[in-house]
């Protein structure tokens, strides 16, 4: 069962100390360092969750299927290519 049509991307090389949203374990919490715009409607999209350059997040869970991230106050729940499009550390 796909969760996302841009499920089929390819995965991101990242710089040594950067990591992808898809990288970070439950309870861990990261800075985004820069937003990926592999697929135009990512950044739009990510931009419009409050997920920005120098926004902190916390991941909630990482298991199987869609990402359950803390942003701001809130928490959302993320398909795992748009979290391959963020950039952490």
């Amino acid at each position: 069962m796909r969760f996302c049509k841009h499920a089929q991307t390819q995965p991101v090389q990242t710089q040594p100390g950067l990591r992808t949203l898809n990288d970070l374990h439950n309870g861990e919490k990261a800075v985004v360092r820069q937003v990926e715009a592999r697929q135009r409607c990512h950044t739009g999209k990510l931009a419009a969750m409050g997920i920005t350059p120098g926004t902190e997040i916390e991941m909630i869970s990482n298991g199987c299927g869609p990402l359950l991230i803390a942003v701001r106050s809130s928490r959302l729940c993320v398909c795992r290519s748009l979290g391959q499009a963020v950039i952490v550390s």
